[in-house]
């Protein structure tokens, strides 16, 4: 049996960082993003982490201020849109390149919206980026369907990037930045981190895996194969994630 790869974080708290995906990570995957909710015995465990490491941090594909409103913990540090926005000091901070793109992302929203709402789905405006979503659609694979086929064109023709996520599809401006960039500009800011964590459990996490020591994928029926594969942990759901961060405070 191989060595516990959580060992060199537990046993250096005052050099490592515990970095945390929030949706289907800490808070269980509901039907509306609107219902989720992080539980209270996770938000203890992190409140408990932030007192012992160097570094906490939460690295959404929400918007900055939705993910420190899913994770209310003092200390806690928060990168939002997938890296597009940093939460510092209660102020949003865009990175660099981003202002010049929110006209069209408002344009290409309002031009995909009728197609969105043919599929049975809906678009959420998270200011840096868009979101469509269709769990909640009739036939979720007849709308992802509908979606390439027509919608995807469009954001392209704007010159936005899109991604598939869980029963969603993200649009954004074409930077080179994701989870992974915005975990190095976490880390940048606490010169004291020499070892990382970091937890995810959709594709976009991948590129958080890339610029960490430890990468801890949580898995349920819509895990991406990729993602189990490229971790050193495999946890079960938002339970086991929590489980395995209790252990990190012994």
């Amino acid at each position: 049996m191989g060595a516990d790869p959580l060992t060199r974080i537990r046993t250096a708290p005052e050099i490592s960082a515990i970095l945390l995906d929030v949706d289907g990570t800490l808070a269980p995957i509901v039907p509306h993003p609107d219902l989720s909710a992080v539980p209270q015995d996770t938000l203890d465990v992190l409140g408990r982490l932030v007192e012992r490491y160097a570094l906490v941090g939460c690295v959404s594909g929400r918007s900055a201020l939705d993910a420190a409103r899913l994770v209310p913990v003092p200390g806690i540090h928060f990168a939002g849109n997938h890296g597009l926005e940093l939460l510092i000091d209660g102020t949003v901070q865009l990175a660099g390149g981003v202002e010049e793109w929110l006209g069209d992302l408002r344009t290409a929203g309002a031009a995909i919206e009728p197609i969105v709402a043919e599929a049975g789905g809906w678009v959420e405006d998270k200011g840096a980026s868009l979101t469509v979503h269709f769990r909640e659609a009739p036939d979720p694979v007849a709308a992802r369907a509908l979606l390439e086929l027509r919608a995807v064109p469009l954001l392209e023709a704007a010159g936005l990037v899109s991604r598939w996520g869980r029963m969603s599809l993200e649009a954004r401006p074409p930077l080179p930045i994701d989870k992974g960039s915005a975990i190095e500009e976490l880390l940048r800011e606490r010169r004291d981190v020499r070892r990382s964590l970091y937890a995810g459990d959709d594709r976009t996490d991948i590129d958080g895996f890339a610029v960490v020591d430890v990468k801890v994928a949580v898995r349920s029926d819509e895990t991406p194969v990729e993602l189990i594969k490229a971790a050193d942990v495999v946890v079960d759901g938002t339970e086991g994630l929590v489980a395995l961060l209790a252990t990190l405070l012994d």
